[in-house]
C-alpha cells in the first residue's frame, strides 16, 4: 500500500533578470509527487473474504472459526517480520471468557403443584436467571415496565414483593411522539430482558415468568435459548420463559385472558396489572456458567528512536464476531445461522493487517514503538481490550495514543466518522489534515463510543475510533464480504497509517483530555429515553457488584458531587446497583434537576454523596 501523494503547491513565479548579455529565468515552481495512490483492493478482498467465509463460522469465541482467524492473523504478523507481543514470547495473549450457561438438574417449573411443565418443550430458564428454588404466589405485571418519566408503571397497584411476576415480552406500541416505547422491531431499552428482570427485582419479586404473546411466533421460535438470553452478573431473580399455549389455560382459571389484557394495555398504553388470587408457581433453576479460552493476537514493531522507542502507539481492531448469533444477534429468528461479520469486524482487522504490512516495509520506521492488537471477545463486552490494558505489552504509562478500527467496511461517498479527535489536543489537526489528501471527508465526534478504544480511554489514554457507520446488516447474517467497499477499507487504512506515523514521529506529549458530555446523537436515542445525565465513566475492565468508575467527566454532576475514579456505585436513590444495566435503568427513570443520594464504596467504606442530575449535553 503506497502512501497517497502529498501535493504541496507553491506559487509559480517567472523573473527576468537582465545582466547585459544574459537573461536569467528564475523559477519557483509547483512541486508534486505525481505518483497516484495505489490501493490494493485485491489484498483487502483476500483478507475479508477469508475472515468472513463460512469456514470461519462467524468467529464466535465459542466456535472453531475463531481459532482459524487467530492463526491467520498470527501468520500474517509473522510474514511481516513483526515481533511477538503476547505471552511467553508468542503472538497470543491468553484469557478466559464466560460464554453462556448449561442447564443442570434440578431445573423444573410447575403451575400449581399438579401442573409440571416439560423443560425445553413448554418452558426454559432464561440465561440471565439466578440459580435457586422458589415457591411463591404469582401476579400479572403487564409488560413489567416502569417508566417514571412517562407516568407508566406496570407495578402500580399490585404488590410484587416476595412473588413471581408474569410479564409480557417486548413493550406496548407508542401512542405519541413523547412515548419512550418504540415500534417493532426497534424496541426501546425498556423491552430488554435484563431491564424487565432488574425491574422485577427492584419491586421485590423473587421470580419472573416471561410470555411471548405474539401469535405469529410459535413452535421452537417462541422460546429464547439459554445462550441468546444469557447475561453475566450476580442475578438475584429466577427468570424463565413459558410458552403461551402452556400458560394461557392456567391464567384463564385465575381471571386473565392474555390476548384481551395485551390488547387493553396496547390500545390505551396504560397498565392493566392484576393480582392472581390463589395462583402459585414453583420453579427451580440450576445454571452452570460455561467458560472458553480466548486469545488476543499481539505484535510489536520496535521504535527507531533511541528515546521515543520506549513509548508506544497501540493500533487495534477486534477480530471476533457473533458466531451463530446465539448472543448479540439483532434478529432472533436467525439464531443458529452464521453471522459472517464482514464489516463487524473483518474490515477493521483487515485494515490492521494492511497498516502492519505497510509500516514494517517502510524505509523509515516509526520513532515510537507500534503495538498491533487484534482483540478477541469484544462482542462479549470489550473483554480482550480489558485484558490488554490490565496486562499491556508496553506499560500504559508509556502508551501515548490508541487507535481503533471497528466497522470501516462500508465507506459511502468517502465519508467516515472519527471519534475522540479531541481526547488529545494535537489529534484533531492531524486527522483533518491527512483525510483530504486521500479524498476522505471526516466528521469528528466527541462521543466515546462502545468499542475497544473505550478500555484505553477509561485509563486516560487518548483514543481515536474510525467508523464508516451502521447499516441494516449490523449483527445479522447479511453482513457479508460482497457488500464491502474494498478500496474504501484501504483508503481508511492508509489514513490511519499516516496518522500513526505522524503521532509516532512527533515530539508532542499527547496529554489526555476528558471528552465533554454529549447529547443524544439522533432522534432514536432521544426517543429511547436515555434519561438524566450523571457523568460517570464506568470501568469496563471490572466486574462484580456495583459499577466501578474509571473516572468522571469534568464539570459533570458526578464530578461536582465529589465522585472520583475508583469509586464503586452500589446504591442509587435508595435502590441497590448491581451492574451498569441497573445504573442505566435508574437514570432513565429520573429527570434533570432531581437531587439523588448515591452511595459509593471508596477504599472499602461506604460514602454518601448528593448529586443533582442534569440533562444530557
Amino acid at each position: 500500500m503506497k502512501a497517497a501523494p502529498r501535493a504541496r503547491p507553491r506559487r509559480f513565479a517567472l523573473t527576468l533578470v537582465s545582466t547585459g548579455v544574459f537573461v536569467l529565468f528564475a523559477f519557483s515552481a509547483w512541486t508534486f509527487d505525481l505518483t497516484e495512490p495505489t490501493f490494493d483492493s485485491a489484498a483487502v478482498k483476500g483478507h475479508i473474504s477469508y475472515l468472513a467465509s463460512p469456514e470461519l463460522t462467524g468467529r464466535g469465541v465459542d466456535t472453531p472459526g475463531i481459532k482459524l482467524a487467530r492463526d491467520y492473523i498470527a501468520r500474517e504478523f509473522t510474514r511481516y517480520g513483526l515481533s511477538p507481543g503476547g505471552d511467553n514470547g508468542t503472538f497470543l495473549q491468553h484469557f478466559e471468557v464466560s460464554t453462556g450457561a448449561a442447564v443442570k438438574p434440578p431445573t423444573a417449573l410447575a403451575l400449581e403443584r399438579d401442573r409440571s411443565l416439560a423443560l425445553s418443550d413448554e418452558w426454559t430458564p432464561l440465561g440471565l436467571s439466578g440459580s435457586g428454588n422458589v415457591s411463591a404466589d404469582a401476579v400479572f405485571a403487564g409488560y413489567g415496565i416502569t417508566a417514571k418519566n412517562y407516568d407508566y408503571d406496570d407495578y402500580q397497584g399490585i404488590d410484587a414483593k416476595g412473588k413471581i411476576v408474569v410479564v409480557l415480552r417486548y413493550e406496548p406500541p407508542p401512542k405519541n411522539s413523547n412515548s419512550p416505547f418504540r415500534k417493532a422491531p426497534q424496541y426501546s431499552s425498556y423491552a430488554t430482558l435484563r431491564a424487565k428482570a432488574d425491574n422485577a427485582r427492584e419491586h421485590g419479586a423473587v421470580g419472573m415468568i416471561l410470555v411471548d404473546s405474539d401469535p405469529e411466533r410459535t413452535g421452537p421460535r417462541e422460546l429464547l435459548s439459554i445462550r441468546n438470553s444469557y447475561a453475566r452478573g450476580d442475578n438475584q431473580v429466577l427468570a424463565a420463559q413459558v410458552k403461551r399455549t402452556a400458560i394461557e389455560p392456567w391464567l384463564r382459571t385465575h381471571g386473565i385472558d392474555l390476548a384481551d389484557y395485551k390488547k387493553k394495555i396496547d390500545n390505551a398504553e396504560k397498565p392493566a396489572s392484576k393480582d392472581l388470587a390463589g395462583a402459585r408457581i414453583e420453579v427451580s433453576v440450576n445454571l452452570e456458567p460455561q467458560r472458553e479460552p480466548a486469545e488476543n493476537v499481539i505484535a510489536v514493531l520496535p521504535g527507531s528512536d533511541p528515546i521515543l522507542k520506549n513509548e508506544a502507539i497501540v493500533i487495534g481492531a477486534h477480530y471476533d464476531h457473533l458466531g451463530y448469533g446465539h448472543f448479540g444477534t439483532r434478529d432472533s429468528s436467525t439464531e443458529g445461522q452464521i453471522h459472517y461479520g464482514a464489516d463487524d469486524n473483518a474490515s477493521g482487522t483487515t485494515a490492521l493487517l494492511r497498516i502492519a504490512e505497510a509500516l514494517t516495509r517502510a524505509e523509515r520506521k516509526p520513532a515510537r514503538t507500534i503495538v498491533f492488537a487484534a482483540f478477541s471477545a469484544e462482542e462479549l463486552g470489550l473483554l480482550g481490550s480489558r485484558q490488554y490494558v490490565n496486562y499491556p505489552t508496553v506499560r500504559l504509562s508509556s502508551t501515548k495514543v490508541m487507535i481503533n478500527m471497528d466497522m470501516v467496511g462500508r465507506l459511502r461517498d468517502n465519508r467516515l466518522t472519527v471519534f475522540g479527535t479531541h481526547s488529545a489536543q494535537e489529534l484533531s489537526s492531524i486527522v483533518m489534515e491527512e483525510a483530504p489528501l486521500r479524498g476522505l471527508q471526516v466528521t469528528e465526534s466527541d462521543a466515546v463510543g462502545r468499542s475497544d478504544h473505550m478500555s484505553f480511554y477509561n485509563k486516560k489514554i487518548p483514543a481515536l475510533h474510525f467508523f464508516t457507520g451502521s447499516h441494516p446488516d449490523y449483527h445479522r447474517p447479511g453482513d457479508t464480504w460482497d457488500k464491502i467497499n474494498f478500496a474504501g477499507v484501504d483508503k481508511i487504512a492508509d489514513l490511519v497509517r499516516a496518522v500513526v506515523e505522524r503521532v509516532a514521529n512527533s515530539r508532542d506529549n499527547f496529554a489526555f483530555v476528558s471528552l465533554p458530555s454529549r447529547p443524544p446523537t439522533n432522534e432514536t436515542e432521544t426517543a429511547r429515553g436515555y434519561g438524566a445525565y450523571l457523568g460517570s465513566i464506568p470501568d469496563f475492565a471490572e466486574s462484580g457488584a456495583g459499577v466501578k468508575l474509571a473516572g468522571v467527566t469534568d464539570g459533570s454532576p458526578a464530578a461536582l458531587a465529589g465522585m472520583r475514579e475508583g469509586d464503586v456505585i452500589v446504591e442509587f436513590g435508595g435502590s441497590k446497583v448491581q451492574d451498569l444495566e441497573d445504573l442505566a435503568t435508574f437514570l432513565r427513570g429520573r429527570k434533570p434537576g432531581e437531587e439523588i443520594e448515591i452511595v459509593v464504596q471508596r477504599n472499602g467504606a461506604p460514602v454518601k454523596v448528593k448529586v443533582t442530575l442534569r440533562s444530557r449535553g
